[in-house]
C-alpha cells in the first residue's frame, strides 16, 4: 500500500508540476493547445496546480500513517471522478483516440488499486 500511495503520489506530483510549467507541452498528445489567458489560468490551476497537490498529499501519506486513509479516499475518488468524466464524454461527445483509452486503461488500473487497498485499510481499522 506504502508502494502505490508513493508511485501514485509521484506520478500525480510530475504531471501537476508540467502541467504547471508548460500547460500546452503537457496536452500536446490530446491536440490541446492553449491561447488565452483564461485558458492557461484554469490548465495551471485545475491540472496543474490541483493534481500537484494531490501529489504530495499521496507522497506526504506513504511517510505519515495519519494521512493513509484521507490519502486512499482523496485518489479513489479523484480518479474515479476522472473515469466518470470519461464515461460521460464517452456517451455525450462520442469515440476517443487511441491515447485517451491508453490514459483511461492507466487511471483504472490506479483506481482499481485505490479501491482494494481503501477496503483493506476499512477493514484493518478498530
Amino acid at each position: 500500500m506504502i508502494g502505490y500511495l508513493f508511485v501514485t503520489g509521484l506520478i500525480f506530483a510530475l504531471v501537476g508540476l508540467y502541467s504547471l510549467i508548460d500547460p500546452n507541452a503537457a496536452l500536446a498528445p490530446l491536440d490541446l493547445h492553449f491561447q488565452t489567458v483564461n485558458s492557461f489560468s484554469q490548465e495551471r490551476g485545475t491540472a496543474g496546480g490541483v493534481t500537484l497537490a494531490v501529489g504530495i498529499l499521496l507522497i506526504a501519506s506513504a511517510h505519515y500513517r495519519k494521512l493513509v486513509l484521507p490519502a486512499l479516499w482523496m485518489v479513489t475518488m479523484v480518479l474515479g471522478g476522472l473515469e466518470a468524466g470519461r464515461l460521460v464524454s464517452l456517451v455525450v461527445d462520442g469515440m476517443p483516440g487511441k491515447i485517451v483509452w491508453i490514459y483511461a486503461a492507466f487511471e483504472v488500473f490506479g483506481l482499481l488499486q485505490g479501491i482494494f487497498w481503501l477496503r483493506r485499510e476499512l477493514v484493518a481499522q478498530p
